[in-house]
């Protein structure tokens, strides 16, 4: 028998192996493909929910424990327990431009339909305090001229609605249902509003 020929010094053949660089960049496309496809299948499968109420995340005002709001003088009132007639609330700050434009057209709004019995209005301020809202009315007298005022401190009440930005609009029903939320000023001399 004839000796195995001998490679040449740094020409070695190696045992044959499986070609594992394809196994491996096969495995992560693999892989890859099935997240794309999990994350195709999940935002598909969300879409079949219906989408969040227009009016936020609070649609009867039951719903919470409690929403407080406070007078001037410290009286509480608690939103939660409102019914018997439609509600304007509205939430607002002194350091917010669209809020200070919006409010003088609110308060003539207001000098309209405070008269009727059937329907309320909550001006709300989430201002830190009470000393800064009035300076902002010594500064701005027309501005809330015979809306009633109330304070929400912390914003913990307009979070509870789902106020993310000011000025914010939730309008509710007799029976304390939220029927609409406008992010944004209103234009409450519009027609429509005051229908």
């Amino acid at each position: 028998a004839l000796p195995a020929p001998r490679a040449l010094p740094g020409t070695e053949t190696r045992e044959p192996r499986l070609a594992t660089g394809v196994m491996t960049t096969r495995s992560v496309l693999t892989v890859t493909f099935a997240v794309v496809l999990a994350a195709v299948g999940t935002v598909w499968i969300k879409s079949l929910v219906p989408p969040e109420s227009p009016a936020g995340s609070l649609q009867f005002l039951s719903a919470a424990p409690e929403l407080p709001i406070y007078d001037r003088e410290g009286r509480k009132t608690d939103l939660s327990k409102l019914q018997g007639d439609l509600f304007i609330i509205h939430f607002w700050a002194t350091w917010c431009p669209p809020c200070v434009e919006e409010l003088p057209e609110l308060s003539r709004f207001w000098e309209q339909y405070k008269s009727r019995p059937n329907v309320r209005l909550f001006t709300i301020s989430v201002d830190k305090d009470w000393q800064t809202i009035d300076g902002f009315l010594q500064k701005n007298p027309n501005a809330v001229s015979s809306a009633p005022l109330f304070r929400d401190p912390g914003a913990a009440t307009a979070r509870r609605f789902g106020s993310s930005q000011y000025p914010e609009t939730y309008i509710v029903n007799k029976s304390g249902r939220v029927l609409f939320r406008v992010q944004g000023p209103v234009s409450w001399s519009d027609p429509d509003v005051k229908s």
